[in-house]
């Protein structure tokens, strides 16, 4: 069997055939998806976002830095102005 013919199970290790649904040694599932944790991305996001504005608050300095703010509106500068 070509090795591009196969697939290992994640569960045990077994060989399968790459077109295999199941794994022939435990029966895992090879269609069955990882389901992102949304929420927990949404979360950590959250949490960065808010961790910087305290922080910039915290220093005495604009949440959004005059630097970034000057290399956005030359952005949207050059795409409007071409």
């Amino acid at each position: 069997m070509k090795r591009s013919n196969l697939k290992f199970c994640p569960r045990c290790g077994a060989q399968n055939h790459a077109t295999d649904a199941f794994c022939i040694r435990c029966g895992y599932n090879f269609s069955r998806r990882r389901k992102t944790n949304l929420g927990s991305i949404i979360l950590v996001l959250i949490l960065v976002i808010v961790g910087w504005i305290v922080l910039r608050t915290f220093l005495n300095k604009p949440i959004i830095p005059p630097e970034l703010m000057t290399w956005i509106k030359s952005l949207f500068n050059t795409k409007t102005s071409g």
